[in-house]
């Protein structure tokens, strides 16, 4: 196959939204008949994909109104345009989100605040299938373009990295800092409004945190940091409404990298 041919590949045209399947979590599709939340944090579901997740979670903190312009006819119809990339990708998705066999959404959720987020440990465990009171919203909008657009399917949105996570959302190149950047530069990029991505490795879980230990391979937004105590507060996308607060110990120990866009978002 010719370079030209496994670059088209990549992009996968938009009249292939009508078969996207479901899996691997999911076994079929329902339609989300939700209000969207704009407001809500996104809450990943059981697709392995946190670096789409975390960037969501990351821009929502950074500059709210950046989700705002991502999604377009969003008035009751039946198809939503998403915006990628900055603008420059716009992919039609309609508003039928993978389920389990149960019925449950297995994808990206609009969060529910508060103890109605859920009781388990906010650092190290996964997400499930969504409940009653749960639904995708513009999450799972947002990740079901990025399927389309990246992937050509759910399963293939499980393997990714921040940067790219970063870049797919807002169309600004981001870097990744392997020498953890220290509390004031962080503070200083939170305060220019640029989305700030964690990145754990295969040894976190032996990291433990007040809400238990960290998980392996997993993305995190980071959304402050203390220059005076030095600790920085992080949200997973599993819980993202529960505040991870660290010292800088900590982060230096479960932490392998940072993301960050190369420019502001406001």
């Amino acid at each position: 196959m010719s370079w030209r041919r496994r670059l088209r590949a990549l992009v996968v045209p938009v009249r292939r939204a009508r078969v996207l399947s479901a899996g691997p979590a999911g076994v079929g599709f329902r339609v989300d008949g939700s209000a969207l939340d704009l407001d809500a944090r996104p809450r990943q579901g059981a697709f392995g994909d946190c670096w789409v997740a975390a960037a969501m979670l990351a821009v929502h903190e950074a500059a709210p109104a950046r989700i705002a312009g991502m999604i377009r006819g969003h008035d009751g119809s039946s198809s939503v345009g998403v915006l990628l990339r900055g603008g420059r990708v716009r992919i039609a998705v309609d508003r039928a989100m993978p389920v389990d066999a149960r019925g449950r959404w297995v994808g990206a959720l609009q969060s529910r605040s508060g103890a109605e987020a859920g009781s388990g440990s906010g650092a190290g465990s996964g997400s499930a299938p969504g409940g009653a009171g749960d639904a995708p919203g513009w999450p799972g909008l947002v990740e079901k373009a990025a399927a389309i657009h990246v992937a050509g399917s759910y399963r293939l949105l499980g393997r990714g990295l921040g940067r790219f996570g970063l870049r797919l959302l807002t169309g600004i190149p981001a870097r990744t800092h392997v020498l953890l950047p220290r509390p004031d530069r962080l503070r200083g990029w939170l305060d220019e409004g640029r989305p700030v991505l964690a990145s754990t490795h295969p040894l976190s879980p032996r990291v433990i945190t007040a809400r238990g230990p960290l998980p392996a391979n997993h993305v995190m937004a980071i959304v402050g940091c203390d220059r005076a105590t030095g600790e920085i507060s992080l949200r997973n996308p599993w819980r993202p409404d529960e505040l991870l607060v660290i010292d800088r110990r900590t982060f230096r120990r479960g932490f392998l990298s940072v993301d960050v866009t190369a420019r502001p978002l406001r």
